[in-house]
């Protein structure tokens, strides 16, 4: 531990009880109260190590597991140790199930009690840090989950990460299929409300006379069909977030009582005649230019000004081509995964791409985004027949092929060039099965010899042949091949 003095909180109405703990913890910061409100009222946002707590102040053992529980509800980094004057074996076993980290007699010896005080520190210290740490692989996670290492990308991500920490509302504006709503996930996922609800919702999916009383809920009675209340979005999402996407789909009324939301933080249900107050963090998106509607009157202007307090402009897949081969990659795992998990087997699903291939996927201009590019990948996955996709694969798909391209079956790239086989003289002498096995021999030379070629590396090569490292480099050797296909000097 280090040299900072710890602060210990002992919940115990007896006054020796206290004097005795105290001098035990000699050199410790040691605070003491007699009764559980003011414990509580101590610990809400306070930073104590640990928490001595006297079971008594409980009506029985229950009563006293109610009171830690409640300990554990408002103030869930502090350690608590159960300090009681007699506690029983099956006592002690509730109240760790319970939460508590030791369970202590207050007649213990002195050294005892510093040593399970001083343990109890050091559990809390590890689980902060572990809580830290998860934080930081969660933060870690929910950007990764963002593929993107285009310039575009990366100035993306970085204002992800500075806006998902505040509690700002966010405007996402960018075309349809460009990964709007999984911003929001983002946003909402690394963000301080990460535990709260996740609520979306698109606003044109909904009559303007509909969507008022989903948003904001409305009483039995309200207007026909209303048979019950409804609690509404705001409220469903409250303590977390709310994602609005087509933001500029809504009415000019709902517009004027969504401005209140914002200003206000309450919403009134339809039917309603009093305010409910919300706390909620909302994230608006738009596939519309907002401030063109504003100019002829179809968007209130205060209204984006307070939706766009941070905005964030998604690129196009377009403009971020080069991010296209981690996209692709990112796809085919993780439709291979979910394939995977469905059938509860071993499914044969491509998971790679030729060069030829991804050469088309590149040059095409992607008007839906990484929607269609998910799109035409799954569709490629089903209509391919080995385990890559090839450029022939997206023939069927409306991808149009590069110029100079040909249209035969087979790319050059994805298509094995083969020996030329003089079968007359290869069968001169020799049996079927002799010719058939060097005809065979050829066949595979060439094929490692290509994929040598192109990829340069063994392990790679081996991945994309379908066979193991092991296989790879034997064969290399059988036939004198080197990494860049090449035949080698043998004597």
């Amino acid at each position: 531990m280090d040299d900072a003095p710890r602060h210990v909180l002992i919940v115990d109405p007896e006054a020796t009880s206290i004097a005795y703990a105290t001098v035990a913890l000699a050199g410790m910061d040691v605070e003491a109260v007699a009764t559980v409100p003011a414990a509580l009222e101590r610990v809400v946002g306070s930073t104590f190590d640990a928490v001595l707590f006297d079971p008594a102040l409980g009506e029985d053992e229950d009563g006293a597991l109610s009171l830690l529980h409640r300990f554990r509800t408002v103030a869930p980094d502090t350690v608590v140790v159960i300090w009681s004057a007699h506690p029983t074996v099956e006592f002690a076993v509730r109240a760790m199930r319970a939460g508590a980290l030791d369970v202590l007699k207050q007649t213990s010896e002195g050294a005892q009690i510093r040593s399970v005080v001083e343990r109890a520190i050091a559990h809390g210290a590890l689980a902060r840090e572990v809580r830290r740490l998860r934080g930081e692989v969660e933060r870690a996670r929910g950007l990764g989950e963002v593929i993107g290492q285009s310039a575009l990308m990366r100035q993306l991500l970085a204002m992800i990460d500075r806006v998902a920490a505040s509690d700002a509302t966010v405007l996402i504006v960018g075309e349809s299929g460009t990964g709007k709503e999984l911003l929001a996930r983002t946003i909402h996922r690394v963000g301080p409300r990460k535990d709260g609800p996740f609520v979306a919702f698109d606003c044109s999916a909904l009559a303007p006379s509909l969507l008022e009383a989903e948003l904001f809920g409305h009483e039995k009675g309200a207007f026909t069909g209303a048979g019950r209340s409804r609690r509404g979005l705001f409220r469903e999402a409250n303590g977390g977030t709310i994602f609005l996407d087509e933001i500029g789909d809504i009415d000019a009324t709902v517009q004027n009582k969504l401005l209140r939301v914002l200003q206000e933080r309450e919403i009134k249900p339809v039917g309603g005649d009093r305010p409910v107050s919300i706390d909620v963090r909302v994230v608006a998106a738009t596939n519309k230019d907002l401030k063109a509607l504003v100019a002829r009157g179809q968007f209130r202007e205060d209204l984006y000004w307070r939706l766009a307090v941070v905005p964030i402009q998604v690129p196009p897949l377009r403009e971020r081509k080069e991010d296209i081969p981690l996209l692709a990659a990112h796809i085919l795992a993780r439709r291979r995964g979910a394939a995977k998990s469905f059938a509860g087997q071993e499914t044969r699903y491509p998971t790679q791409i030729t060069a030829r291939a991804l050469a088309r996927l590149e040059a095409y201009r992607w008007p839906g985004n990484i929607r269609e590019l998910e799109n035409v990948l799954s569709r490629a996955a089903i209509l391919c027949d080995g385990e890559m996709i090839r450029s022939h694969d997206l023939d069927m798909l409306g991808l149009d092929r590069p110029a100079g391209s040909p249209p035969a079956r087979g790319d050059a790239e994805d298509r094995v060039e083969l020996p030329a086989i003089d079968l007359e003289r290869l069968g001169d002498g020799e049996g079927l099965k002799d010719v058939t096995d060097k005809a065979v021999r050829l066949v595979e030379r060439a094929a490692i010899a290509a994929a040598l070629r192109r990829d340069r590396n063994p392990a790679l090569a081996a991945r994309r042949l379908g066979i193991s490292r092991a296989s790879i480099y034997t064969k290399m050797k059988t036939y004198g091949l080197t990494i860049e296909g090449e035949a080698s000097n043998r004597d």
